[in-house]
């Protein structure tokens, strides 16, 4: 906790932004989590993968993660601790940014991309574009997360932070609020814009009743002073209500991954400064918090009916693994 306010006061020095010393004191407020605070208790198993984003597990057990600069999907050998790239994903001569995954109950992945938008990647290598255009017509936006967010009626719910897709000119922001959320509905083939007008959307997922169905979405904002987490309810098939602020972080995070547990916990990745928060059920501000023994973390999974959780960053290109005191909440591939 000193070495907190050491940093704190260091990072005052010279700056004329007076938020930055304030982000770094309420940073200093949250408390450790009891567990996992050592470097010791997180496990390397594979460094070098190249961007690695959004590691999921398929039905058969098989771990990939996207590779977000090179345009790939790579699949891990956990045994071994070696990575083989599975496929390229090349449209027309574009090669895609791949940055978010999720499994359906086929073994397919379900891939969220920069510059190709929805894509369906088998597991021979093989892969289509899904979606280029949503069901107004209008061309995709370019997509990133969507690990944990097949919700359990099988729609798929996207972050889009960037411009519209290939090949428009590729186009981000960390001030103008156009970025927006997609729902894919399994019933009709239709990707539908649910809500736009945020500053860079990113991690995102479901939250579910004790009958398994979909009643809350929860999406993170990376580039925000306030660094919030918003909510809407979900009272349908790709259909949301009652916008609201569901949780907040230190100001000036750059938030990335999140993921709950099997307690209804979220798990929230900064991308900048390598710390992990822990939000209780209903939100609010942190529990807790972990120091990462890495920079750059971006997204989590945990091992199918596991307390095992993988993360990968972008300091080392690295892929971690620690246990958490819970196991993580079903993914769809897992509930049938």
């Amino acid at each position: 906790m000193k070495s907190c306010w050491k940093n704190c006061s260091a990072s005052a020095v010279g700056s004329e932004d007076g938020s930055i010393l304030s982000g770094c004191i309420q940073l200093c407020k949250v408390k450790n989590c009891e567990t996992h605070t050592k470097p010791a208790d997180f496990e390397l198993i594979i460094d070098g993968l190249g961007s690695p984003e959004s590691p999921v597990f398929t039905r058969n057990g098989n771990l990939y993660t996207t590779a977000y600069m090179a345009g790939e999907i790579r699949k891990i050998d956990l045994e071994n601790r070696k990575s083989n790239v599975l496929t390229t994903l090349s449209v027309n001569g574009l090669v895609g940014m791949p940055a978010g995954s999720q499994c359906d109950l086929d073994n397919n992945i379900w891939v969220a991309d920069v510059r190709l938008g929805l894509l369906k990647v088998n597991q021979n290598g093989s892969f289509q574009q899904v979606a280029t255009k949503d069901s107004q017509g209008d061309v995709v936006q370019g997509c990133n997360d969507l690990t944990c967010t097949f919700d359990y009626q099988g729609n798929l719910w996207i972050t889009a932070p960037y411009g519209p897709i290939a090949p428009n000119t590729f186009t981000e922001s960390s001030e103008e609020a156009f970025g927006s959320v997609y729902c894919y509905n399994k019933t009709t083939d239709e990707l539908k814009k649910v809500t736009s007008g945020f500053i860079y959307p990113n991690g995102i997922v479901v939250k579910h009743d004790d009958h398994g169905n979909p009643v809350k979405l929860i999406f993170a904002v990376t580039y925000n002073k306030n660094s919030p987490l918003w909510s809407f309810d979900i009272i349908g098939p790709c259909q949301i209500r009652n916008k609201q602020v569901w949780g907040s972080l230190p100001a000036n995070s750059v938030v990335d991954g999140l993921e709950l547990d099997e307690e209804g916990n979220l798990i929230v990745l900064e991308y900048e400064s390598g710390t992990m928060y822990v939000f209780g059920p209903n939100g609010g501000s942190p529990m807790c918090r972990i120091n990462l023994p890495f920079l750059n973390a971006t997204n989590i999974v945990f091992t199918p009916n596991s307390n095992e959780l993988y993360m990968t960053e972008h300091e080392f290109d690295g892929l971690w693994k620690i246990h958490w005191k819970h196991k993580g909440m079903k993914q769809y591939c897992e509930t049938f």
